[in-house]
């Protein structure tokens, strides 16, 4: 492993926050970040670093403290006010009690705090207060676990450290971990120095220093001892050339997927699927039930991997029915061995626990890899993550000889430990009423579409936009992307294409593991008289938009709602001329009012399987449907000037896009609601329906 210290670099932390928080925590935030930003080192809030210094309390005294990283806060994008500062000396004194519970070591290090409203310090930091040195880093480094998760790790670790590490026997983190290592510490110093390096079995790896290039520099050359370790010792064998899963089989599996954990939890998920070489390679491991059960490769995962992943053997993917059934089986058999689990470790620990869900997070398909879920896409992409380095972890410990990291219990008590389930917590957010729902909208690089993706992002929703004007596209993505990150991509489609909305809804699929409601709004208006040649090639050119276009999206949709078996909602942007047609407005009336049709034929044809279908009914909004002159000829049609175009209704009020955008909202969780039309126009008693 490289190191990556640059002395200009750490110059540049310095000029930006020295003058605000002092050189001592500049430099750790620069050595933190460099940590944070490998993730053969940490992953996703793992890890701590803190420093010893001096800060000014709210009475005036400077006093001696410890800068440690705060809960929820990640090393790769950490700031200075993510690392609180707790008064150093009672921390330290902490160690010397005889017990301390997980409350009340809590209650210690927010009382310690110079600054209430600081995040909670890491568990971990009465342990950092201990060790006598200024800077210390904290990492579960791939490497450093390959060579701890085995049998007699003790004797390897004195081999690739000799004298030159304190070996830790697995101790489950807290206030207990931190009063073993004070006495091993205290040991190690009555017979002389104490090492630079740490080793907590099955755990991870410390290093300090007076600097903090002094202690990265050495958790780097400590990982690399242990990466060197397994090059001279190992017999990996390089994965063979694996072809990945064609987008259709990878689209075909997350929708069976997402319907039998909704079915089975009641609540919708998340996916993404990783189909990394080393991961396929793993999957078709022959050995595969048996290296995939063992556990985690530090305990810290387990709260966001569970214990164990599923494998599920379903077969062709393309038979639906087969395909689903063996999934159900899979997470069925899942669920009981996880209730099992449960009873055997309270029984076994003589507690009383609350069960967590039972359901994998962490699904294994021979032949395409790894299908990872969670309550977002981002929870989803770090259980991917964490995975991917545990089967890195699994593979190289078991070329050394074997992969044994904590048994059962131990990551039982992790799992249940109200210390580790709190970081999860910390990430939840409030929820909308479209929490976990997967959304695709048409025409949403602009306009009403783009008011829409907008109103369900803020909704909770995970939004897909689609269009096919891509320039617009890339700008409304990067907007609504910048806002909700991790819940907004953006795919090219154009909608009249059957092949092209096929390729949109196969991509939805496959990132974000289905889609729950569509919003089918693209569109545009044409005009003329439909008895002249004009008027009948516009007409032509409507309908193959404005409802054909509307059809291929809703056939593509249905496709995936029917896989995923758990309801949903096809919506369609409709107008008022399908009620209310306007002079020389026939191609577009015409097409707008076969929609409303084409809409309640699909409430009448899967409405059976739960999936709804509702339209809006819209009229007169400031969108580029208006452009080349229609809206100037509109108003003169009408013998008003633009303004008053608009506020021409009963309510005397302009209609907007964001009033268009929270019917769709409105009708995306309407679950008593089917065939129905939603007018949002101020009020147009000549298009009321009848």
């Amino acid at each position: 492993m490289d190191p990556r210290h640059s002395r200009d670099e750490a110059q540049r932390y310095l000029d930006t926050y020295a003058a605000a928080c002092g050189e001592d925590l500049a430099l750790r935030v620069y050595t933190s970040r460099l940590l944070g930003a490998d993730p053969s080192l940490v992953l996703h809030g793992g890890g701590n670093t803190s420093v010893k210094s001096t800060a000014v309390d709210l009475l005036g005294d400077r006093v001696d403290v410890l800068f440690i990283k705060g809960s929820g806060w990640d090393l790769a994008t950490i700031e200075p006010r993510g690392f609180p500062a707790c008064r150093l000396a009672p921390l330290q004194r902490a160690c010397e009690l005889e017990a301390m519970t997980d409350e009340q070591m809590v209650a210690l290090l927010r009382g310690q705090m110079l600054d209430p409203s600081s995040p909670t310090p890491s568990v971990e930091a009465l342990l950092h207060a201990i060790l006598p040195a200024k800077f210390v880093d904290h990492t579960h480094a791939d490497a450093v676990l390959s060579v701890i998760d085995q049998p007699g790790s003790a004797k390897v670790v004195r081999e690739i450290y000799g004298d030159q590490a304190l070996f830790v026997p697995y101790v489950m983190p807290g206030f207990a971990l931190a009063r073993r290592v004070a006495e091993l510490v205290r040991a190690r110093l009555a017979q002389g120095a104490l090492p630079s390096v740490m080793i907590l079995d099955k755990h991870g790896v410390f290093t300090w220093g007076d600097t903090a290039e002094e202690s990265y520099a050495r958790m780097i050359d400590a990982v690399t001892r242990a990466e060197r370790y397994i090059a001279q010792r190992s017999a990996i064998v390089p994965h063979p050339t694996v072809a990945a899963p064609d987008p259709e089989f990878r689209a075909a599996i997350g929708p069976v997927v997402r319907g039998a954990l909704a079915r089975a939890s009641g609540r919708p998920w998340i996916c993404t699927l990783r189909t990394s070489l080393q991961l396929i390679a793993f999957c078709d491991r022959d050995d595969v039930a048996r290296a995939s059960q063992i556990g985690c490769a530090t305990p810290d995962h387990v709260i966001r991997t569970k214990a164990r992943p599923l494998i599920v053997d379903g077969g062709d993917v393309t038979d639906t029915a087969r395909f689903r059934a063996a999934v159900e089986q899979a997470i069925a058999r899942y669920v009981a061995e996880y209730h099992e689990y449960f009873r055997r470790s309270c029984a076994a620990r003589g507690v009383a626990r609350d069960e967590l869900d039972p359901f994998p997070r962490v699904l294994l398909f021979p032949g395409v890899g790894a299908l990872c879920v969670g309550g977002s896409h981002a929870e989803a992409e770090i259980v991917a993550d964490v995975y991917d380095h545990t089967v890195s972890v699994i593979e190289a410990a078991e070329a050394l000889g074997g992969y044994q990291p904590v048994p059962e219990l131990d990551l039982f008590d992790m799992e249940y430990w109200s210390l580790e389930q709190a970081k999860l917590k910390l990430g939840a957010g409030q929820r909308g009423p479209l929490d976990r729902r997967i959304a695709l909208v048409t025409g949403a690089a602009s306009g009403i579409g783009h008011a829409t993706a907008a109103a369900f992002l803020a909704a909770g929703a995970h939004v897909v936009l689609a269009d096919r004007d891509e320039e617009p596209l890339e700008k409304a993505a990067a907007e609504l992307g910048g806002r909700h990150r991790g819940r907004c991509t953006k795919i090219a489609c154009d909608v009249r294409s059957e092949a092209s909305v096929n390729r949109a809804f196969a991509q939805a699929a496959a990132h974000f593991g289905g889609v729950d409601v569509v919003v089918s709004n693209a569109g545009r208006a044409f005009s003329g008289p439909i008895h002249t040649s004009e008027g009948h090639e516009a007409l032509c050119a409507s309908l193959e938009l404005n409802l054909l276009g509307h059809q291929n999206v809703a056939r593509a949709a249905a496709r995936v709602l029917l896989a995923q078996d758990s309801g949903g909602a096809l919506l369609f942007n409709a107008s008022k001329s399908a009620f209310n047609q306007g002079p020389d407005f026939g191609p577009y009336s015409v097409a707008k009012a076969a929609l409303v049709a084409l809409m309640r034929q699909y409430a009448v044809d899967l409405g059976p399987q739960g999936i709804r279908a509702n339209a809006v009914n819209a009229d007169r909004i400031r969108t580029a449907l208006f452009g080349a002159g229609l809206l100037e000829a509109r108003a003169r049609a009408r013998n008003v000037s633009v303004d008053d175009y608009f506020r021409d209704n009963l309510l005397r009020r302009e209609t907007t896009a964001a009033d268009v955008a929270q019917a769709f909202v409105y009708l995306a969780t309407a679950e008593a609601t089917t065939g129905c039309v939603v007018t949002v126009d101020g009020g147009n008693a000549a298009a009321f329906p009848r």
